[in-house]
């Protein structure tokens, strides 16, 4: 009976520590694969970025630090077998890193290696597989990722993306802004001119209805002689403005002493003296 017991517990133990090593072990290696709504070449830009930052996240080799810095971007690596699916592959390298977190048992001194891919689906699909792996440099053995590296890196790109995504958005609202003051003070400007055309249109009407108010107290008159000098001034030595010949009809503005002040069809205005003109009755 109790040697049954000592069975049971035994195979309860070894369950639970089955069960522990699965759990612990069953995200090892799985590495990060996401489809992304991105131009192939927006993306690809993007993870560049991210490879050549000079910065491994998601794992540290010291207490108290959360990435790894140092690390540099790579064509290729052997630490990988060779990628055969087509699209894009780059790397980003952390050599003499020691015992870095998250990798399966890493106990030694070597180099942890993120690979990228950038896959194209559709021209506005896209790909993007990240994984990563410690390759130690004694026994050029690999360990394992449990997929925080991956994911801090693509919390990166992500990142990244999100960036650029704002820039777009407040490169178009600054477009949307400058377009609309540059609509804007074109419409002011065509409603200062519209402005100033209805001002001296109005002025024009005031001053044509100043002249029909003048012309409406004005005497008709013509010329009774052969000739009428249209005087500038009321004297006889004045600048003559213009020879007016006999039964030419002007209109009386004003009068001083024996001159009067006329105005002639054209529009001319001057002074004739009165001897020379026949007021209408």
């Amino acid at each position: 009976m109790r040697a049954r017991v000592l069975v049971v517990v035994a195979f309860v133990v070894f369950l639970a520590l089955l069960s522990a090593y699965a759990r612990k072990h069953e995200h090892y290696g799985e590495g990060f694969s996401i489809d992304l709504p991105q131009p192939y070449d927006q993306l690809l830009a993007t993870v560049r970025e991210v490879v050549n930052d000079g910065i491994i996240r998601g794992t540290f080799q010291y207490k108290g630090t959360s990435e790894l810095e140092g690390a540099q971007s790579a064509q290729t690596s052997d630490a990988f077998p060779r990628w055969t699916e087509g699209g894009m592959v780059l790397y980003k390298l952390r050599p003499h890193t020691l015992s870095p977190a998250h990798f399966y048992e890493s106990a030694d001194e070597g180099t942890v290696v993120v690979r990228y891919v950038v896959q194209p689906l559709t021209p506005t699909g896209i790909r993007l597989r990240i994984d990563a792996i410690f390759q130690e440099d004694s026994r050029h053995h690999s360990h394992a990722s449990d997929g925080a590296v991956e994911n801090s890196e693509f919390e990166a790109v992500s990142a990244k993306i999100q960036e650029a995504e704002q820039r777009e958005v407040r490169s178009k609202a600054e477009s949307a802004r400058v377009e609309q003051q540059q609509r804007l003070e074109e419409l002011q400007s065509e409603l200062d001119r519209e402005t100033a055309e209805l001002k001296a249109a109005v002025e024009k009407q005031q001053q044509l209805e100043q002249k029909v108010q003048a012309l409406e107290h004005t005497k008709p008159a013509r010329v009774r002689t052969a000739t009428a000098d249209l005087k500038v001034a009321p004297y006889t030595e004045a600048k003559t403005v213009e020879l007016l010949s006999k039964d030419t009809s002007v209109a009386v503005l004003a009068q001083v002493s024996s001159w009067y002040r006329v105005q002639s069809n054209d529009g001319k205005q001057g002074w004739v003296y009165q001897l020379m003109l026949e007021i209408a009755p």
